[in-house]
């Protein structure tokens, strides 16, 4: 009996001192949540870019990984969250059908709760996709895009993450132009999309029943609509939504740290994993539940210092794809198909016809029947010096690694259209001007919207107000059996292309849309489509994979550079480049005595160098 009373008594002790060591959690108590966030990481585990197979410390998940932890060990309410955008670009698309992605492994080994996909992660199909949920420990968010046979959500529209007692919904939505983004690829076979604006209203209803404390959006949308569509961007939800306590959006790649929409928290954290979103929320307990009383936002830098364990653990990774980009494909003999820039900060590239963009061009329009392409690149500084050519070569001169070339039937007044938008790219030169600059808009986007025709000649006179610069428009006639034109005194033969011809232009599919939409330069223009590489090739069909199968296959291994080092269009700036003005302008540029204009968001060359700028100097 003694014995038994011990036993009761011990065991009284025991519930006793575990209710006292309970927390009191009364009115007026406190607790601090962080949210930390990251988006559009597009293949950055490491800093290296496979592209060109150099290291590059602008950002990586290793070097994330030490500010996630710096945070955790001064706050044990953390939140992990990515907005999408993770496992395409920087080459890490290469692992889509292996066992382990090393986006997903690092996610993993970090302990991400949530992940909403982004218009990238749709860049796969579904069993693709599938492979990618399988692998994955966070939860994946993707709301508004539906079954087909059912109606039902693919994926979870929201999550509950609880923190101290302090219920969080999460809502997680990826852009609404996934639909014309994968229009005709097969990859959304199996789905519709629901604008978010719909799905986000039934996701609240349905987490107000479940006694949530704060709602929050991690969203694959940026600040402003994208293609004036309604639904596509964090602002729409907010103003219609004040329910949120924050929206962390993406896909813009855009730098936001704080913005506030309708009593809503607005914040994106950039791209290419440079810097961390750090949330902060702060709720007291009060009669009536949880309420969140202050709220702040701001991005980290990423900083320089990697996470050991990380890095250990991403090194094979790293290794297998540096093994792979630099998987030989040919030589390059005779010339080099570098753009050779005379002012620094200025690209060839971007002024006149080089030998990479003939190159990825003709390439293209000899396996789609294409009369002449129109590419673009975002590398400014693409390298393609003579020696061997590996895979790294081709994806330095061209980023977009899913870009097919899809065949337009189009008017040559269509054409010069298009090619007039694309010299808005520059800004007009004025009377003092002495060099080339870039129309601060269209520089600050997110999309290359420098493109440049291949299979055509012409000038882009900078003198004029954009709608009027384009002259000499023509079209090359003359091509050898390896399609490669005829070129006459280094020039190619050509036919002048007047407004009523009909030409056959190829370019890619996803511009196309943006140019054909609503305030895009061929706005409501339709087109007779005589040819998709993708559809007929799918991966294969890619401009990056054409140019690697057309030195194989036509080229026999050996790229001649002289048969595509031809100048095929150039800007007309009215300067005379003999003046001793000039002349000092460019001095003092390369010397690093005088800089191009940066924007705001470190964007060069946004305005001109002047007279007056280098009259102290003479």
């Amino acid at each position: 009996m003694r014995k038994r009373l011990f036993v009761w008594l011990s065991v009284l002790l025991c519930i006793t001192g575990l209710v006292m060591a309970q927390p009191t959690v009364g009115v007026g108590s406190k607790v601090n949540i962080q949210i930390l966030a990251t988006s559009d990481l597009h293949g950055w585990f490491v800093p290296w870019d496979f592209a060109t197979d150099t290291k590059d410390t602008k950002g990586s998940l290793t070097y994330l990984a030490t500010l996630i932890d710096k945070h955790r060990a001064e706050n044990p309410n953390v939140i992990l969250v990515d907005a999408g955008d993770s496992v395409q670009a920087n080459h890490v698309e290469y692992f889509i059908d292996h066992k382990e992605n090393p986006m997903i492994v690092a996610m993993n080994q970090l302990g991400y709760d949530v992940w909403t996909w982004g218009n990238h992660e749709y860049n796969f199909d579904y069993k693709r996709r599938s492979h990618l949920i399988e692998q994955a420990n966070a939860t994946i968010l993707s709301g508004n895009v539906h079954m087909k046979s059912t109606g039902e959500r693919y994926l979870p529209a929201w999550t509950i993450i609880e923190r101290e007692g302090v219920r969080i919904g999460i809502i997680g939505v990826t852009t609404p132009l996934i639909a014309s983004f994968e229009e005709g690829k097969g990859t959304l076979d199996e789905v519709t999309v629901v604008n978010p604006l719909d799905e986000v209203a039934t996701a609240i209803e349905e987490l107000q029943k479940e006694h949530v404390d704060a709602i929050v959006g991690i969203m694959h949308m940026g600040l402003d609509e994208e293609n004036n569509v309604k639904g596509s961007s964090i602002t729409d939800i907010a103003e219609a939504f004040p329910d949120f306590a924050v929206i962390i959006g993406g896909h813009a790649h855009v730098n936001v740290d704080s913005k506030m929409v309708n009593g809503v928290l607005l914040t994106e954290p950039y791209y290419y994993a440079r810097v961390l979103g750090v949330v902060d929320l702060s709720f007291e307990n009060t009669d009536t539940g949880w309420k969140v009383v202050s709220k702040s936002s701001k991005n980290e830098p990423c900083g320089s210092v990697e996470q050991p364990a990380l890095v250990k653990t991403m090194e094979p990774f790293k290794a297998e794809l540096r093994s792979y980009v630099n998987t030989p494909i040919g030589k390059l003999i005779n010339a080099d198909l570098c753009g050779h820039d005379e002012i620094k900060g200025i690209s060839s590239v971007y002024t006149k016809g080089t030998g990479i963009i003939n190159l990825l061009g003709h390439a293209g329009m000899y396996y789609t029947g294409a009369q002449c392409a129109i590419l673009c690149t975002d590398y400014e500084d693409a390298g393609f010096p003579i020696g061997p050519i590996s895979i790294k070569d081709i994806s330095s001169a061209y980023s977009f690694s899913a870009g097919e070339i899809t065949v337009y039937e189009m008017t040559g007044k269509q054409l010069k259209q298009l090619l007039e938008w694309s010299a808005g790219y520059f800004n007009t030169m004025k009377e003092g001007d002495l060099t080339i600059s870039y129309n601060p808009e269209r520089r600050a986007s997110k999309y290359s919207s420098d493109f440049t025709g291949c299979g055509i000649t012409y000038t882009v006179d900078l003198t004029k107000e954009q709608g009027n610069r384009i002259k000499d428009l023509a079209l090359i006639v003359e091509y050898k059996d390896d399609g490669t034109p005829v070129l006459k005194d280094g020039k190619p033969v050509t036919m002048p292309i007047t407004d009523t011809m009909v030409i056959k232009v190829g370019t890619n599919d996803y511009y196309m849309k943006q140019w054909r939409g609503k305030g895009g330069c061929l706005e409501g223009a339709s087109f007779k489509v005589d040819f998709s590489s993708s559809d007929a090739w799918g991966d294969d069909g890619s401009v990056r994979a054409m140019t690697v199968r057309y030195i194989k296959e036509v080229l026999g291994g050996v790229v001649d550079g002289s048969a595509f080092a031809y100048e095929n269009w150039h800007c007309e700036t009215g300067v005379d480049q003999n003046s001793p003005a000039y002349r000092k302008a460019v001095e003092l540029i390369n010397s690093g005595k005088l800089k191009l204009p940066v924007s705001d968001k470190g964007r060069t060359n946004i305005a001109p160098i002047t007279i007056k700028d280098v009259e102290p100097f003479l």
